[in-house]
């Protein structure tokens, strides 16, 4: 007799194949939905992509649990990188260096209104149903200067951050004016991804990592923590932030 229960909250976490002109590049630990945008956003924030147009094909099959992507040029194998599991726990969506420390930082002349990020904040919430329905979910949420905003959930916060970047590069937002959201506590990773997207600020109602503190701080980068609190914490580039 199977052990299954599908009256418990679950969170849905299932391997999926990501391939890369037939080449089987890495297997995501993830939330088998949105998948298209969870690999443009991978292959964007690590470098292996840098236009939605160097895409032939992008197809994904949530039942087969496969992503696969074409290009109209091969990819260079050093942005590709070997193949690996990627997991759905902290740390494990991008490959980590110390070469932020001399990349330079992101530009000024983008602010936002903290009033503007906590109603962001809401709105993300209030649009994750599988959150609310398991309690164990986590969403990121990319908002636009223009009022645009795309939503996305997964068992892992950095998948979730490719899902909303995906989608922000396929349909060529100005990331440059863009707040990156997020539910969970900021790890290294994300900052690094945002930094990747020169996405100017990331807010969370938890707080960043002392290591994504620090790549945020050198990277020129406004990180918004506790945004549902009474006084959330700006980390750094409190500028960007008008009360």
């Amino acid at each position: 007799m199977s052990d299954a229960r599908p009256d418990l909250p679950l969170a849905p976490e299932y391997p999926v194949e990501l391939t890369v002109n037939g080449t089987r590049l890495a297997t995501f630990l993830c939330t088998p939905e949105h998948l298209d945008d969870l690999a443009a956003g991978n292959l964007f924030t690590r470098g292996s992509l840098v236009d939605p147009g160097q895409i032939r094909t992008l197809g994904a099959c949530p039942d087969l649990r496969i992503v696969a992507v074409t290009t109209r040029t091969p990819l260079g194998e050093e942005s590709l990188g070997l193949s690996r599991v990627i997991a759905s726990g902290c740390g494990a969506g991008l490959e980590f260096s110390e070469d932020f420390k001399n990349a330079p930082a992101l530009p000024e002349g983008f602010s936002v209104e903290l009033s503007s990020l906590r109603a962001r904040a809401r709105a993300m919430f209030e649009a994750a149903v599988q959150y609310r329905r398991t309690g164990g979910m986590h969403c990121a949420s990319l908002a636009g200067r223009d009022g645009r905003t795309c939503v996305r959930e997964d068992v892992g916060r950095h998948n979730a951050v490719d899902k909303v970047i995906g989608r922000g590069f396929l349909d060529r937002w100005d990331f440059p004016t863009c707040c990156l959201l997020t539910s969970g506590r900021i790890a290294a990773d994300m900052i690094l991804k945002a930094a990747a997207a020169k996405i100017p600020v990331v807010v969370s109602r938890s707080i960043p990592t002392t290591t994504a503190y620090e790549i945020a701080r050198l990277r020129g980068i406004t990180v918004v923590g506790r945004i549902e609190s009474k006084d959330p914490i700006l980390y750094t580039r409190p500028e960007r932030i008008i009360r």
